[in-house]
């Protein structure tokens, strides 16, 4: 295991975002997980990864869904979606993880799919490693894991990808094997 030289104050910022949206995750997935006896979804809620916002330096011009995304106001970071003008790549996936959280993955799909097109549109990459990993999450909530594997199988071609260490844990046997029974 490597130990990179970190200053405290950054390890305090990444433990305490870190630890909000693990609560936030861990409180919905439990919810889900309680609630259901779908394979997808517990696949989904045993395999989740929850997600903590990028850290930008400089002045906040975004929108307030990333501090409502940070204090687990769901219903709060998808309706301040449905009112942005002119939304920015991290809004769609704040409010595609959002809408995953909430058990709708397809709108989650929507969402990342949108920000992924968008990308593809504007030749840039914002964000698309979170959108492939959540979408590819989505995409096994919604009974669709056979439109997952491509997205797995490429985080897991790629490790300098953050999720690479997670999806590289999955029971990827297990997941070809349910697509085989659909």
């Amino acid at each position: 295991m490597k130990h990179n030289k970190v200053s405290p104050s950054t390890l305090i910022i990444h433990f305490t975002l870190g630890m909000a949206s693990a609560l936030v995750c861990f409180v919905g997935f439990i919810t889900i997980y309680e609630n259901t006896s779908d394979a997808s979804a517990k696949f989904t809620v045993e395999n989740y990864r929850p997600y903590v916002p990028h850290i930008l330096r400089g002045a906040n011009e975004g929108s307030n869904l990333k501090e409502y995304f940070l204090d687990g106001k769901t219903d709060s970071v998808i309706s301040g979606f449905n009112t942005l003008n002119a939304p920015q790549p991290e809004d769609y996936l704040l409010a595609g993880i959002s809408f995953l959280e909430k058990k709708q993955p397809s709108k989650a799909i929507e969402m990342l799919t949108s920000l992924i097109q968008k990308n593809k549109q504007k030749k840039t990459d914002d964000f698309e490693r979170d959108a492939e990993y959540y979408l590819a999450m989505s995409y096994i909530s919604n009974e669709e894991p056979e439109k997952a594997m491509p997205l797995l199988e490429k985080i897991q071609a790629d490790p300098e990808n953050p999720y690479y260490d997670t999806v590289m844990e999955l029971p990827v046997m297990q997941m070809k094997e349910f697509i085989a029974k659909k």
